[in-house]
């Protein structure tokens, strides 16, 4: 038998010698023994694109072009062993996480790491290079007593010898093999079967002995010593072979490690020795002349000259000008991969526009995570076919997404986050907003766990209800099936976690999930994405996924083990999927990694990301076995292949083969910053070249080129936005150009980039449109006009309002403080009492009761869902408890009596009608809100009383002039206007008239100062405790004595105020006012009020925030997301100080 070694360099025609031969075989011999073609499994379809191109060959049924893994399935078929069942990759990840739980406190070393997510997929590939390097784990048990008691590497290669046979034996008890045993067993079945004699039939022999016509071998760099085991022992059943080898003459005899011929040589010399021991075998070794006629650069004396000097670089020696060098070879320097992709749209366009073909076109680079999204995003703005060869990792695909949530809620109890992960695939109910509304109300009423799987209502909500039941029943019920057939209980079990508990085998796992997918026809629905868009990877993820559950039943069919233990296994698999998808067009770009795509009869190649450390990349270190562990081992005669020296010359013949694709064209480029911003350097190859080609001049791309070399109209997209800023004499050329129909594309992507901040407004008939002739609002609400008239416009024009979510915020522990409150004063109501006639001590016993029974009911439980949420509770009791306490202690000096609380007016079936001011022109202002508490003093003589509000606070909080002046702080004033303006107060408040004497902010938790120890604050005198709870705000002056009726008092407690020796209000006290001053006060609220509500319907929505100081209004703001303003270079509108007499009263706050 023949053996033949192909060798020559790049370009001497290796793989067209056998397409050829294999060609001319298959044209004189259409039928006989099998022909087989060895090469790499990403390139078994563009061999079989080569084949059938040049037309002579119409199709074929001998030939078989297959990868190792795929001949040694060949080979067991033909030696009549049927293939055993084969776990995928999946598969084995799964096992091993398995057998990882199992094994754990037997390992030494790896124990308390082995639990860890991505330990399975590193273990998995160690295990790999030990099957490919032959070792078993009886081996790794001798090397670890050769490596000394007190080596770590003992205990590692004892843990891996323990997981190795752990994993041999389930595959035995289970009769199953997978990839990398698959090759050893081909060989076995080689070893059985002597060479064949006897006339063939079909690859058969007369004494029924695999027999093959012919084999060719190319593609490959390096060969594991299985991979060399499978090919030796297959070559004496092959009536000749082809061994091709991409190598130069100089490595034969053996190289530096740090040679581009390093790793091919040393393949080579081990094949060439095994099989030149052997007496049947005639070993020839022809070369090809890399000068040759036929050669891929015969007629490109530059790319011939790189080529053949490109391991000892000298300088390019026959005469050529610049601009030929650079119609050949061209180098540019970019900013970022972004700008790299940019270079090669242009390119590739230029180049398919003077007569090429995109699939004469590759775009190669070392690694294509890094450049997969600009490029992808760059070639479809420019409209290029293109084909991105990798695989597509499809871990968190919907339907991987809706598989491992689905098993978590069954498995955690329904738990949200599990439930809605679910939901929100697109795969059970395709109506997104019907699933966002449940989940808004589901945070907005802490429904998760068993509530999902009984009825929701809600008490005065009849159109929530008669929605939200249908479709509570719709979703849950795949999903109940789905618990029930898993857990075997039904999913209403009031003990989720024992549910979970029970357990299932894999078959009947793979079962119920197929089950499930068939429920919600998930097959239909990935179809249907595929056809809408054009995207093939949502079809191959349906067969993989049906490909992991058969995985899933051939490992575990008899293994039960409950959910929890099912999960980390499951996930293993979820996690590492990817889908490889065959290109779906014949004239395309072809995009990828230069040690994945092969890439024949280019001419352009267009290189990315030669970076030093990009490409030449920098070796990845070993994480379970290091480097030095590495070393040891093969001390001890155990190579492990790869190390990194190996690695560092594999770049080396990586850079050479990806530089000497093309025969006609050869653009390079580099970045000089990556997709973080992190500088970079240019590549050593880069340097290589120069010293190849002294006159190369490395040039500096930018994607702001003039318009007129735009390649695509993309392009102008750059060229348009500039011409707007600095207007140039071409404008109006390059706007003319632009109204053309085929730029219609560009024009939408555009208008983008046309929005003014600075011109934001409504019209007035726009503005009636959108709020009426009646603006019904609260005053918070033109508070937020003041604050910034684009806030206004978001939150009570188009009703944009924040998630409201089942936790104790802010707002929530006013409310419950508000309620409490209110209770207290509604009890005494009915009881026929004032808040005088109770004591301090029973007010906080009052307390105490009230919110002990408010709690439980609360928002459906909602202090009592967490300890956190109990614990809150009673804080908020206790700091109630104090503050009723010191409010009843003061009511023997102030006479004020609290007689209406949460006083709401503007609602529906309340008390108070809305507060309108007539703005004219037919539009009108309509407040709503509610009061917290109002106090009166009844005037004996008349029929009026004096009214006090009170707003609560859960922090100190005091009226700012500023703000107060500008409109920003008008709430609790205005609160005092809807009381002043009321025409008739008798039907609440049983007078006929009401006198504004005061408003008050109140802090219910208590302001308190700090002290030097905790010991001094817990020890607080009586005084300092009724300090904290001072009121703070404005009143009139003559109505001092009726808030604070004590003769002698020369300061207040409750409110803020001195009195001097001459029996006057102090100078600095600034919250007591004046009668003229207060009035002015409350005039000027109206006006404040009455000019925002006639900007409003004249249409302002601007972006104008305020600054007051330090403090900015969008430090207080929901919707900095919606605005999209930079804070850094907005120029905020300030606040200060008026000076106008108008203003002196407001300022006088």
């Amino acid at each position: 038998m023949q053996v033949r070694f192909l060798l020559g360099p790049s370009g001497t025609g290796k793989t067209f010698r056998c397409l050829a031969e294999i060609r001319a075989a298959l044209l004189a011999s259409p039928v006989g023994p099998p022909l087989v073609f060895l090469s790499p499994k990403q390139a078994t379809f563009q061999l079989e694109r080569q084949l059938l191109a040049d037309g002579s060959l119409q199709g074929y049924t001998r030939l078989q072009i297959l990868s190792f893994d795929q001949l040694a399935e060949l080979i067991l078929t033909k030696v009549d062993q049927s293939p055993p069942q084969l776990l995928s990759e999946e598969g084995r990840l799964m096992v091993l996480r398995a057998l990882l739980s199992q094994k754990r406190d037997r390992l030494k070393l790896f124990r308390s790491t082995a639990r860890l997510r991505g330990f399975a997929q590193q273990l998995s590939i160690l295990l790999r290079e030990f099957q490919r390097s032959q070792i078993s784990p009886e081996q790794l048990i001798s090397l670890a007593a050769k490596t000394g008691l007190k080596n770590p590497l003992n205990f590692k290669l004892q843990d891996l010898a323990e997981m190795l046979r752990a994993y041999l034996d389930w595959l035995q008890q289970h009769d199953l093999q997978d990839n990398d045993l698959l090759i050893d067993l081909a060989v076995a079945a080689l070893r059985d079967s002597p060479p064949p004699s006897g006339a063939p039939s079909n690859g058969v022999s007369a004494d029924r002995k695999p027999r093959f016509g012919a084999l060719w071998f190319d593609g490959f760099a390096e060969l594991a010593p299985q991979e060399i085991a499978l090919l030796t022992t297959l070559l004496p059943f092959c009536d000749r072979a082809t061994l091709a080898f991409n190598l130069d003459r100089e490595s034969i005899a053996g190289v530096s490690w740090l040679s581009t011929w390093s790793a091919v040589g040393l393949t080579f010399r081990q094949l060439q020795k095994r099989l030149a021991d052997r007496a049947d075998t005639d070993v020839v070794v022809e070369w090809l002349d890399r000068n040759g006629p036929h050669g891929r650069f015969a007629n490109n004396p530059i790319l011939r000259h790189l080529e053949n000097h490109w391991s000892q670089p000298k300088p390019f020696s026959e005469p050529v000008t610049i601009p030929q060098l650079q119609n050949t070879l061209r180098v540019a320097l970019c900013a970022n991969p972004e700008a790299e992709a940019t270079l090669a749209a242009r390119e590739i366009l230029r180049f398919v526009r003077v007569g090429g073909r995109y699939r004469e076109v590759a775009v190669v680079v070392r690694q294509l995570d890094n450049y997969y999204e600009p490029i992808r995003r760059v070639f479809t703005s420019f409209d290029i076919p293109f084909f991105l060869d990798r695989r597509e990792p499809v871990g968190h695909h919907p339907l991987a997404e809706l598989t491992r949530s689905a098993v978590r809620t069954a498995a955690f109890g329904w738990e949200s986050e599990d439930w809605f992960g679910a939901l929100k695939t697109g795969l059970v109910h395709r109506n997104e907003t019907e699933i966002d509304r449940l989940e808004n109300e589901a945070l907005a009423h802490g429904w998760k766990g068993l509530d999902w799987l009984q009825p929701l209502t809600l008490p005065d909500n009849h159109e929530l209800n008669e929605w939200l039941e249908p479709l509570r029943e719709k979703l849950v019920e795949p999903f109940q099936e789905l618990a029930e057939a898993l857990t075997a209980t039904p999913s209403n079990s009031q003990d989720p976690p024992l549910a979970s508990r029970r357990t299932v085998t894999g078959i009947q796992l793979a079962e119920a999930l197929r089950a499930f997918w068939r429920r919600l026809k998930i097959e239909e629905q990935l179809q249907g994405w595929s056809t809408q868009s054009g995207n093939l990877v949502h079809i191959s993820l349906w067969q993989q996924m049906h490909e992991w559950l058969d995985n899933l039943a051939l490992a575990f069919p008899d293994e039960s083990l409950s959910l929890m233990e099912w999960l980390p296994i499951l996930e293993a698999g979820l996690s590492t999927q990817t889908v490889g998808v065959i290109p779906p067009a014949l004239d395309q770009v072809l995009v990828g990694a230069v040690d994945r795509s092969r890439n024949p009869d280019l001419n352009l190649a267009i290189i990315l990301g030669l970076n030093e450390s990009v490409f030449p990349a920098v070796p990845s270190a070993p994480i379970l076995l290091t480097e030095s562990d590495r070393e040891q081992l093969s001390q001890l005669g155990a190579d492990l292949g790869q190390t990194t020296r190996s690695r560092i010359g594999q770049e080396q013949y990586l850079g050479y083969i990806a530089c000497t694709r093309s025969r006609s064209r050869l653009v390079l480029t580099c970045a000089t910053r990556d997709e973080n911003e992190k500088a970079l350097n240019p590549s050593p190859f880069l340097a290589q070249l120069q010293r190849l080609f002294p006159t190369l001049r490395v040039e500096a791309f930018s994607t702001s080129h003039p318009w007129l070399e735009s390649e695509h109209p993309s392009d102008l997209i750059g060229p348009l936005l500039r011409s707007w800023q600095e207007p140039q004499t071409d404008s109006k050329v390059l706007a003319a150009l632009v109204t053309l129909p085929a730029f219609a594309p560009l024009r939408k992507q555009i208008e983008h980039f046309q929005y003014d901040h600075s011109s934001q407004s409504l019209s007035p008939a726009l503005a009636e449109r959108l709020y009426g002739t009646t603006l019904r609002t609260s005053v918070s609400g033109l508070e937020d006009f003041a604050a910034c008239p684009f806030k206004f416009l978001v939150s009570s024009g188009l009703k944009a309002e924040e998630r409201r979510l089942f936790e104790v915020d802010a707002r929530e522990l006013g409310s419950f403080q508000h309620e409490v409150l209110a209770r207290f004063h509604q009890e005494l109501r009915q009881e026929g009492k004032r808040w005088r006639e109770v004591t301090p001590q029973e007010g906080r016993q009052r307390i105490g009761e009230i919110a002990q029974a408010l709690v439980p009911k609360y928002r459906e439980g909602l202090f009592q869902a967490t300890d956190q949420g109990r614990f809150t509770a009673r804080s908020l009791t206790s700091s109630l408890k104090n503050f009723i306490e010191t409010i009843l202690s003061w009511m023997s000096q102030y006479q004020f009596e609290p007689h209406a609380v949460e006083l709401a007016f503007g609602l529906e079936e309340k008390p108070l009608p809305a507060w309108e001011l007539n703005l004219g022109e037919g539009h009108h202002l309509s407040f709503r809100g509610k009061i917290d508490r109002v106090d009166l003093w009844r005037n004996p003589d008349r029929d009026e009383a004096l009214c006090v509000v009170i707003d609560y606070k859960s922090s100190a909080k005091r009226l700012d002039p500023v703000l107060v002046a500008h409109g920003v702080q008008l709430q609790l004033p205005a609160y005092l206007n809807v009381l002043r303006d009321l025409a008739d107060p008798r039907s609440i408040f049983g007078v006929g008239r009401l006198i504004p004497a005061g408003v008050f902010y109140v802090n219910l938790r208590g302001h308190y100062e700090a002290g030097k120890t905790r010991q001094e604050v817990l020890e607080s005198s009586t005084t300092t405790r009724k300090l904290a709870y001072r009121h703070a705000g404005r009143f009139d002056v003559e109505m001092l004595s009726k808030l604070d009726c004590r003769a002698d008092a020369a300061e207040g407690d409750q409110f803020n105020y001195r009195i001097t020796n001459k029996k006057k209000i102090h100078g600095s006290c600034r919250e007591v006012m004046s009668t003229t001053e207060f009035a002015a006060m409350l005039d000027g609220v109206e006006s404040h009020l009455t000019r925002m509500g006639k900007a409003i319907f004249a249409g302002g929505t601007s972006v104008d925030p305020y600054r007051k100081g330090s403090d900015v209004a969008c430090a207080k703001c929901s919707y900095l997301s919606v605005c999209r303003i930079d804070p850094w270079t907005h120029t905020y509108r300030v606040l200060r100080k008026t000076g106008t007499m108008a203003d002196a009263a407001h300022e006088s706050l």
